[in-house]
């Protein structure tokens, strides 16, 4: 496993190498060689609007399990737990 060090310079390279690459491919020019019909737009945006709705889904359940978790583990030490929480 990676040291925070590790992890944090491999990030700033990977960060440095799309930054580099990412200008050199918006300025190369290139013609669209094909048909989209309007059907392709909504298409795209259901796709998006679902990963957000997934993913705030997730996130919720997620921070959820992690409250649970917290709460079992302040009753068990003797704190008081939230009570207006189910």
């Amino acid at each position: 496993m990676l040291s925070l060090r590790n992890r944090t310079a491999l990030l700033r390279n990977m960060i440095r190498l799309v930054l580099l690459c990412l200008p050199l491919l918006l300025a190369t020019p290139s013609k669209a060689q094909a048909y989209t019909d309007p059907g392709t737009g909504a298409f795209v945006f259901q796709a998006a609007y679902a990963a957000f709705l997934g993913g705030t889904y997730y996130f919720r359940k997620f921070l959820d399990r992690l409250w649970r978790k917290r709460s079992s583990q302040e009753s068990s030490t003797g704190a008081i737990p939230n009570e207006g929480r189910k």
